[in-house]
């Protein structure tokens, strides 16, 4: 194993006792480099300095930790951050959401009085994340019109499987079928790549169809070999206009003998629906058939319960933001806690995603969820990888 690389940290805090105190704590835990600053404004053009870690307060004179932010978004290279402060959660809350927005890795957040414990658990984010293979299959990019266009033609899509399990009794219950693009060079990368570019271009449908067609394909071949789980397949708002959508989808089950009821199509409210009526009859016609419906990212989009009152939803997919950390964050746990309330209400079927933890898992079952999916139970992987994944579990 390669040796561990000596961290470097920042610590940036006007109280300068805060500081001292930090940097001895730190010191007695790990091998790390602690540099300390007392003025945030000379702190702007450290920044890019090749940091493994920022400890940031938020209420500083001169220039306090939400300015500070905004300089770090500007910055060619952006080191994970730990605010550590006296502030109240709630704000605390606010920050984190906001340097996220910012493309700020966010690590959490320390109250003062600063202690061991609390510095130990930071660390050990900081190590994970050395340790962690960097690869560049998913780096940000964006695909041109005639990429997708030509790659769609070509096969480049490709289907990923992430489990989603009973939250009590962990058994699978199904998947969540998750767009990857092969590019020529043999790369992989991530949808965020694809899906803007192709809904801003009319290209969203042709990549819908390729990516109904394996996945509901593959659905067949686990039917076949008796392994009987739901495929969850994401749709755009934009392909519930189209008018053969609900014609294709009957040939695809009729084609590789799948029945309606194991598969779940999640509709994203990333954008608000135009025509509104045309949407409503593609979903009741496809509830009919007897297709799950799930209404995705709960919470993060447009007009999310008048859509929920209007829609035939079978199913509510609560969004990672009231999901992950939720344990130490009270709006977030009151949101989370709130639409698995409403799932209930409605006789809907509630998933959690973003499950990363015990604390994150624990909390979903003490909430009523009905099911999880996340980096804690397995990350997204091939069909193939996924049949050893759940062999290797014993069932």
């Amino acid at each position: 194993m390669a040796e561990q690389a000596r961290l470097r940290i920042l610590v940036i805090d006007d109280d300068s006792f805060q500081c001292s105190i930090v940097s001895k704590l730190l010191g007695t835990m790990a091998d790390c480099d602690v540099s300390t600053q007392t003025d945030a404004r000379l702190a702007v053009p450290l920044i890019d300095s090749g940091w493994d870690l920022l400890l940031l307060d938020l209420n500083m004179p001169d220039m306090d930790g939400i300015e500070f932010l905004s300089e770090m978004a500007a910055a060619s290279v952006k080191p994970p951050v730990v605010f550590f402060s006296g502030e109240e959660d709630r704000i605390l809350e606010v920050a984190e959401e906001l340097a996220k927005s910012l493309a700020i890795e966010v690590l959490g957040s320390i109250a003062k009085p600063v202690s061991k414990e609390k510095l130990s658990a930071v660390l050990d984010q900081v190590n994970r994340g050395q340790e962690a293979p960097k690869s560049s299959a998913y780096a940000f990019e964006q695909l041109s019109v005639e990429e997708i266009r030509t790659g769609i033609d070509r096969g480049a899509v490709e289907m990923v499987y992430q489990p989603k399990v009973d939250a009590n009794s962990l058994q699978l219950v199904g998947v969540e079928s998750l767009l990857r693009w092969r590019k020529p060079d043999g790369s992989l990368i991530g949808p965020g790549a694809v899906i803007p570019t192709a809904e801003a271009n009319d290209l969203i449908y042709p990549l819908t169809r390729a990516v109904l067609l394996q996945s509901i394909a593959q659905q067949g071949e686990w039917r076949a070999r008796d392994f009987h789980i739901k495929v969850s397949i994401n749709l755009s708002v934009d392909d519930l206009v189209q008018p053969d959508l609900v014609a294709f989808l009957d040939q695809l089950l009729n084609e590789h003998r799948v029945p309606a009821d194991t598969i779940v199509l999640e509709v994203t409210e990333s954008k608000l629906v135009d025509d509104v009526n045309t949407v409503l009859a593609s979903l009741t016609r496809l509830r009919l058939k007897g297709f799950g419906l799930s209404i995705d990212d709960f919470g993060t989009g447009f007009s999310s319960m008048e859509q929920l009152r209007r829609f035939p939803f079978s199913e509510l997919k609560i969004d990672r933001a009231f999901v992950n950390g939720a344990h130490r964050r009270a709006s977030a746990k009151a949101i989370f806690q709130s639409s698995v309330n409403l799932a209930n209400a409605l006789n809907m079927v509630s998933v959690a995603e973003g499950v990363e933890d015990d604390a994150d898992l624990d909390l979903a079952v003490e909430l009523g969820t009905h099911l999880i999916q996340g980096y804690h139970i397995a990350k997204p992987m091939s069909a193939i990888d996924h049949e050893r994944w759940f062999e290797g579990r014993g069932h």
